[in-house]
């Protein structure tokens, strides 16, 4: 069985990176991305055999922001599980999350144990790293 695809939407670079190594130690496959258009094209890119299992953006981004990766995927009927991480978090954001079907929120700076513990609340149990 392969491991669990997740893909990672983060303009900060040391953001982005430190979220690859938590994930990569946990067993995760990676796929890394600055913006939330590349995110989209990686998306729509990505084989059949091997999808993407996860995506955790981040909500302020250029180009494309969070919520409107999250929008873009649902005009396309994408349907993959999304975990929003963000430093600008309020009551207002987590009801449009909400609204939008987000399946979690992380508040950053985050702590790594965190991050799995949110993953493993929504990936499906068969698809988890033990």
């Amino acid at each position: 069985m392969t491991s669990p695809q997740i893909l990672i939407a983060e303009d900060e670079k040391h953001t982005r990176l430190a979220l690859h190594l938590v994930l990569r130690q946990a067993g995760f496959g990676v796929i890394l991305t600055a913006n939330g258009r590349d995110a989209y094209e990686k998306i729509r890119q990505q084989p059949a055999g091997h999808p993407i299992s996860l995506i955790i953006t981040d909500f302020k981004m250029p180009e494309l922001d969070g919520l409107g990766l999250i929008d873009k995927l649902q005009e396309a009927n994408i349907r993959i599980p999304i975990m929003v991480i963000t430093g600008y978090g309020d009551k207002e954001l987590l009801r449009q999350l909400h609204k939008r079907g987000c399946a979690s929120y992380i508040d950053k700076p985050f702590i790594p144990a965190e991050v799995l513990t949110r993953i493993a609340g929504v990936l499906p149990r068969t698809e988890a790293v033990a």
